[in-house]
Parts: structure tokens; C-alpha cells; sequence
């Protein structure tokens, strides 16, 4: 019951957020466009989300909706850094609806979205995927989600998403009327498949650059011994960021919600101050405990951040995978 008041609750801020941009009623226009299109997701997608609206009671077409708006609505942090060991560390801070949260009007933020925004912090979920008796992944997202958005497979890469701004008009046009071409995904249950079905990091990476996509994206991996920033587009990708530890300052890449070639906007400038922490750091305190201090450091961590997630992968014969999230509100809590 807990779980369901929730997970409603989730809907009613991804409904205030649409209305607050598209004005009163988008969130109804835009739940009236899911009208058939659970039948128009891949599998398993389209099996579950049927599943989960039966158990819920909860419309399905809302249901189909909300998993879609955390596709478009996260404003994110992500890097993956190297020390002097060759341990790999892959932070990652998930902002939710950062620009709904500013008022227009009175240049200010908004504070009753402030504290319904809380209200997805209690949905934060940190799972295993097992299959025949095995872990497969293990991942962070949010209860009643059926994409990825952060994950870590053990002994193979770990992967973060982050929205890329642009129109997607053209390809969710196509997708409401003929449905998904093929080799084409949304975002997060591209992350989802990836996870699923590649086993290494290679495979990992050579999917996520080719896949067609209905949004532009940042996919920042994670490899046992380095990591990459891919860039993409609906087709093909348009910039790597690949970790060269002979560069003084290779030793990190850092992704948040800005083509490479592009500063950051006045009200969201995070790539600067993160940049600065990391530096400040240094790749000698490059742990964990370092890692998950950069990520909740002003303005990396922000008023839109819902958690905040490090990771650290080994070899095949290395120790355990570690996932570490924290939920960053009033209160810090853990989920180990």
C-alpha cells in the first residue's frame, strides 16, 4: 500500500512538472498520446508494464507515461575516474526536473515542487537482476520503472545515463504511429537490454554506440580499467570521451547535461565546479569516499538531486562488485 501511494505520488509531480511547462492540462494530453502504446514496446516491456498496472490499479496509460518522463526529465551528473592502483570509480548524481523547479516569474525556486520532488526520494530502489542462479546487474531506479538508468555488471562496465537536450519530436511522431523501427529503443530500456544481453564492456560500448534511439543521450561507461563518454544521437554517435591515463589530466571523464563543445547555461553550471572538485581531489584520493564526495559537492550536488550513486567494478577475479546509493535529502540514507 506504501509502495502504491508512492508511486502515485510520482505521477502527480511528473503531472505538476508538465503542467507547469506546457501549461494546465499536458499532462492529460500527453497521457490521452499513450492511448496503444504500451503495445508498441519491445518485450518485455509491454508484458510488465501491463503486469504492473494490473497489481497497482493504476492507469496504464500513466504508468506507460511516467516511465517515459524519467527518460526526458533527468538532469544529471556522471564520471568514472582511475587512481593510481588502476581502481575504477563511476559516480553518478540523478536531478530530476531541474528546470521545472525555477520560477520564471519570480526568479526564485519553486518550493512546493521542492517538496513534492521528496516525495521520488522515497521510491529510490536499489535491485539485483539474477538469471539461472546468478547475478547479472545490479542497479539503481526508481519503484514502478522498468528501464536502467545506473547499473553495474560485475567484472564487465557500469553505465549512467544522462538527457541530452534537442527536439524528439520526429522520432516519438513515428513511434505513436507506426510504433518502434527496428534496431530502435527508448533510452532507458536500451540501457536495460545492454545490461541484459553484453557481456563485456566491448560488447557494451559497440551496442550503445549503435542503437537507434528516440532521444539523444550521454552514456557514460565504466570498464574494469577505464572508461568513455559517449555522445549520441538518434543514430550514431557523435562524440567519445575515452580515459588516457598518460594524460595529466586524463585520469577522469565527467559528463553532465552539455555537449562537449558547449558551455554550461548560468543557472546550471555544473561541468565547472565539478571539474574544480575533481582536480582538487586528485587522482591519488580517488576512492569511494572521494568519488562520493565530489558528487556532494555545490552545484554537482544540487536542490534537484534525488540520489547519488558510486560504483567501483573489478576484474573477473577481483573482488565483489560494490553499487553504494545514497539518497541525498534532508537526510542521507544509505542502500547498500
Amino acid at each position: 500500500m506504501r509502495e502504491l501511494i508512492q508511486m502515485q505520488s510520482a505521477i502527480d509531480v511528473a503531472a505538476e512538472m508538465a503542467n507547469s511547462f506546457g501549461g494546465d492540462g499536458a499532462w492529460d494530453a500527453l497521457v490521452g498520446l499513450m492511448v496503444g502504446c504500451p503495445d508498441k514496446l519491445t518485450e518485455p516491456y509491454r508484458t510488465e508494464i501491463k503486469a504492473m498496472a494490473d497489481l497497482t490499479g493504476i492507469q496504464l496509460e500513466q504508468l506507460t507515461l511516467l516511465n517515459l518522463f524519467y527518460e526526458i526529465a533527468a538532469m544529471c551528473t556522471s564520471l568514472v575516474a582511475v587512481n593510481h592502483e588502476g581502481q575504477v570509480f563511476h559516480g553518478r548524481n540523478l536531478d530530476f526536473g531541474l528546470f521545472y523547479l525555477w520560477d520564471t516569474e519570480e526568479h526564485t525556486w519553486d518550493l512546493t515542487l521542492r517538496l513534492r520532488l521528496s516525495s521520488l526520494r522515497d521510491l529510490v530502489v536499489q535491485y539485483e537482476f539474477i538469471k539461472d542462479g546468478k547475478l547479472l546487474f545490479k542497479a539503481v531506479t526508481f519503484a514502478g520503472h522498468l528501464g536502467v538508468i545506473t547499473a553495474v555488471r560485475p567484472g564487465a562496465f557500469s553505465v549512467s545515463i544522462n538527457t541530452r537536450f534537442g527536439s524528439s519530436l520526429d522520432t516519438m511522431t513515428n513511434f505513436f504511429l507506426t510504433g518502434l523501427e527496428p534496431d530502435q529503443q527508448f533510452v532507458v530500456y536500451a540501457n536495460r537490454d545492454m545490461m541484459t544481453n553484453c557481456a563485456t564492456f566491448e560488447e557494451a560500448k559497440d551496442y550503445i554506440e549503435n542503437i537507434g534511439l528516440l532521444r539523444r543521450a550521454y552514456f557514460t561507461l565504466g570498464s574494469p580499467d577505464g572508461g568513455i563518454v559517449v555522445t549520441r544521437a538518434f543514430n550514431g554517435t557523435d562524440h567519445e570521451a575515452i580515459i588516457n591515463t598518460k594524460d595529466p589530466n586524463g585520469w577522469y571523464v565527467l559528463q553532465t547535461n552539455y555537449d562537449w563543445n558547449e558551455p554550461d547555461i548560468f543557472l546550471d553550471d555544473r561541468t565547472n565546479p565539478g571539474n574544480h572538485c575533481m582536480q582538487k581531489l586528485g587522482r591519488k584520493r580517488v576512492t569511494k569516499e572521494g568519488i562520493f564526495q565530489v558528487m556532494s559537492s555545490q552545484t554537482t550536488l544540487n536542490k534537484a538531486t534525488v540520489y547519488t550513486t558510486v560504483m567501483e567494478n573489478h576484474d573477473q577475479n577481483g573482488s565483489p562488485v560494490h553499487i553504494q546509493t545514497g539518497v541525498q535529502g534532508p537526510v542521507l540514507v544509505h542502500l547498500n
